[in-house]
C-alpha cells in the first residue's frame, strides 16, 4: 500500500517534474540531514522533540505571516531563489505527526506539488542551513534566520492586524 512519500513522488511524476527538480532523499542520507535541520532551527527540550511539530519549538528569531486562504505556498518564489536546490520536509500531520519525509527540489517544483496537495505541514530549508520556511496547519508561514528580511520586505506595506 503506497504511503505519503510515494503519493508525493507519484504526483511529481504526473506533473512531469523531473527527478532533478524534485525527488526523495535516500534512506541513508535523511537521518543526518534531519539532525542538522533540528540542530540549526529547533530547540530540543527532550529526546522526543522530533515527534512534535518543529514549529512549536523553533529557535528565535522568527517571522510569522498568517494567510487567510491557507495558500502560503503561492509566495514561495518571492522568497526562494528559483535555481536553489533546497530540502523539502513533508509531514502528513493528520495521519502521523512523527513521520517526516525528506525530499530535495527547486521552488517551482515544490509549488507545483503544493498546489495539487497542500493539506499537510511542510518545511523548506536551505541546503546550507541558512534559513527555514514552514507552513503550519494553522495557515501561518514561519521564516527563520536568513529568510526573515525577505519576508519583512514582502509584507512591510501591510497594515498590522
Amino acid at each position: 500500500m503506497p504511503g505519503f512519500k510515494d503519493d508525493l513522488l507519484q504526483l511529481a511524476k504526473r506533473l512531469h517534474i523531473p527527478s532533478d527538480e524534485f525527488d526523495a532523499v535516500s534512506i541513508h542520507a535523511w537521518p543526518s540531514v534531519l539532525h542538522k535541520i533540528e540542530a540549526a532551527f529547533v530547540i530540543k527540550t527532550s529526546s522526543n522533540t522530533h515527534f512534535n511539530w518543529w514549529w512549536e519549538s523553533f529557535k528565535p528569531p522568527q517571522y510569522r505571516h498568517f494567510f487567510e486562504n491557507g495558500h502560503a505556498y503561492e509566495c514561495l518564489r518571492q522568497l526562494i531563489d528559483a535555481h536553489e536546490l533546497v530540502w523539502f520536509v513533508a509531514c502528513d500531520s493528520s495521519k502521523d505527526p512523527s513521520k517526516f519525509w525528506l525530499f530535495q527540489g527547486r521552488v517551482h517544483a515544490i509549488q507545483a506539488i503544493l498546489r495539487e496537495c497542500y493539506a499537510f505541514e511542510y518545511y523548506i530549508v536551505s541546503k546550507k542551513y541558512e534559513w527555514l520556511l514552514c507552513e503550519t496547519d494553522h495557515d501561518v508561514l514561519v521564516g527563520l534566520k536568513g529568510v526573515i528580511p525577505k519576508m519583512q520586505g514582502l509584507w512591510a506595506m501591510e497594515s498590522p492586524h
